[in-house]
C-alpha cells in the first residue's frame, strides 16, 4: 500500500490559548507541520474517539481515505464479535469487483489473538481465488483498522445459476436429505428435512429443520465463486448463532458447480483457515459429488476422517456385528459416497452439537457410526436400492 497522506484537522488540535499574545503554544502548530509524523498519530485511536462521541467524526476520517484512493467504502460500524467481522468482510469483498477494489474499515473490533492478520495473510495467498489482494494495516496509519483489496488480474468472475437452475439445485438437495440420508440412515440425528438433531434433548439440544441456501440468491454483483462461498458461509455463521434451534438445526450450504480439487481447495484454504475469526463457533463438513479422500492428501477439519482409522473403526466393528470385513477398494468407494451430495455442498452444525457429538464420540458413537455407514451403502448396492447415490460403474 502507498503510503497514507498524513492530514491534520483543526478539530484534532486544541485551540485555547493557541493565539493568545505570547503564549509559547502559538508555535505549536508550525512546529507540528516541520515534524515528520506517522499518519493519523495525532489522532486519538478510535477506540477513545468512540468513547468519547467522536464516532461520526472518525467515520468521516475513514471516508475521506477511501475518497483519496478513489475505493468504495465499507464501515463495519458497531462490529466487535468475530462471526460478525467475517460476515461483513465477506459481503464487502463480494461488492468490490465491479468497482476495482474497496476499503473496509473495523474501529471497535479489538482483533483477538491477532485474527486479522491471519485473515488478511489468508485472503493474500487466496488472491488467486478470490481475485482480490489484500493488505492490513491499523491505526496510526490509518485513521481505524482497514483491510485494502484491489482487484486482481485474469481471476474469472462467477457466472450465476438461472433462477431454474437455483432452485432445481436446492430441490435436489432436499431430496437428497429425505431420500439419501434419510433412507439409509447415514445421519443418526436427521430423519428428514423437517426433523434434525433428533435424540439430543437429554443433552439440551432442540430439535428442529434443515435448510437449504444457495450462494447465488444473496449476490447483487459480479464477484468470484470463492468468495460468494465464503459470504454464504459467514452469512450462514451469523444466522445459525442468532437463529433458535427450533427455527434451523442446521444448514446445507450449496456452492457454485465446481469440479471436487477446485472446490476443496476454496474450502481449505480460503474458509477453514478465516475460522480463527470464530474458533469453535460452528462445525463444519465438506460434501461433494465427486468427493474422493484419497485426492486431499491431508487431513484437514470438513474433511472425512483418513482411511486408516476407518480401517481401525471397522475390525472393531466386525468383531460386535455379524458381517464381513469388505475389501480395501469397496471401504474406500463406499466411505467416500458418504459425503456424496447432489452439488458441491457445505454443512453447518450449531456448536452444541458438536459438544454432544464430542460426548458420544467417547461412549462409542464414531466407532458405530463410520463402519456402519459403509456397511449399509455396500448393502443397498448389492440389493439394487442406492437411494438416489451414484451407481457403481
Amino acid at each position: 500500500m502507498p503510503s497514507l497522506p498524513a492530514r491534520l484537522h483543526q478539530h484534532d488540535i486544541p485551540s485555547r490559548g493557541i493565539n493568545k499574545p505570547g503564549s509559547t503554544m502559538s508555535l505549536l502548530p508550525a512546529l507540528l507541520l516541520l515534524v515528520p509524523v506517522p499518519s493519523f498519530s495525532l489522532i486519538l485511536p478510535p477506540s477513545q474517539k468512540i468513547k468519547m462521541g467522536m464516532g461520526e467524526q472518525l467515520k468521516d476520517e475513514c471516508e475521506d481515505l477511501s475518497y483519496d484512493y478513489d475505493l468504495p467504502f465499507f464501515y463495519g460500524e458497531g462490529i466487535s464479535e468475530g462471526h460478525e467481522v467475517g460476515k461483513h468482510l465477506f459481503e464487502s469483498l463480494t461488492e468490490c469487483a465491479p468497482e476495482g477494489g474497496g476499503l473496509v474499515f473495523y474501529p471497535e473490533y479489538e482483533n483477538y489473538a491477532g485474527a486479522l492478520e491471519k485473515v488478511s495473510a489468508t485472503l493474500e495467498q487466496c488472491k488467486d481465488l478470490t481475485g482480490m489482494s489484500c493488505t492490513l494495516t491499523h491505526w496510526p496509519d490509518t485513521p481505524a483498522t482497514c483491510l485494502r483489496f484491489e482487484a486482481m488480474p485474469d481471476v474469472p468472475l462467477y457466472d450465476k445459476e438461472g433462477d431454474d437452475d437455483i432452485e432445481s439445485q436446492i430441490e435436489d438437495t432436499k431430496q437428497y436429505v429425505d431420500n439419501t440420508l434419510s433412507g439409509l440412515g447415514l445421519c443418526p440425528f436427521t430423519k428428514s428435512m423437517k426433523l434434525s438433531a433428533l435424540g439430543l434433548e437429554s443433552s439440551g439440544v432442540q430439535s428442529g429443520p434443515v435448510q437449504v441456501r444457495h450462494a447465488s440468491k444473496a449476490l447483487s454483483s459480479p464477484t468470484s465463486k470463492a468468495a460468494a462461498m465464503a459470504r454464504m458461509y459467514w452469512e450462514g455463521v451469523n444466522d445459525i448463532l442468532a437463529l433458535p434451534e427450533t427455527e434451523v438445526a442446521t444448514f446445507l450450504l450449496v456452492c457454485p458447480s465446481l469440479n471436487f480439487k477446485d472446490y476443496f481447495t476454496i474450502c481449505d484454504r480460503l474458509i477453514e483457515p478465516c475460522n480463527c475469526l470464530a474458533p469453535g463457533a460452528v462445525g463444519r463438513v465438506w460434501f461433494h459429488p465427486e468427493y474422493k479422500l484419497s485426492e486431499v492428501g491431508y487431513q484437514s477439519g470438513g474433511h472425512a476422517p483418513p482411511l486408516s482409522e476407518l480401517k481401525g473403526l471397522m475390525t472393531s466393528y466386525t468383531e460386535k456385528h455379524p458381517v464381513g470385513t469388505p475389501p480395501d477398494s469397496d471401504m474406500e468407494r463406499a466411505h467416500d459416497l458418504v459425503r456424496w451430495t447432489p452439488h458441491p455442498t457445505i454443512n453447518l452444525l450449531r456448536p452444541k452439537q458438536l459438544e454432544v457429538a464430542r460426548e458420544q464420540d467417547t461412549k462409542g458413537l464414531r466407532g458405530e457410526v463410520y463402519p456402519r455407514n459403509v456397511v449399509r451403502i455396500l448393502k443397498a448396492e448389492k440389493e439394487g436400492e442406492t437411494f438416489g447415490l451414484p451407481k457403481r460403474e
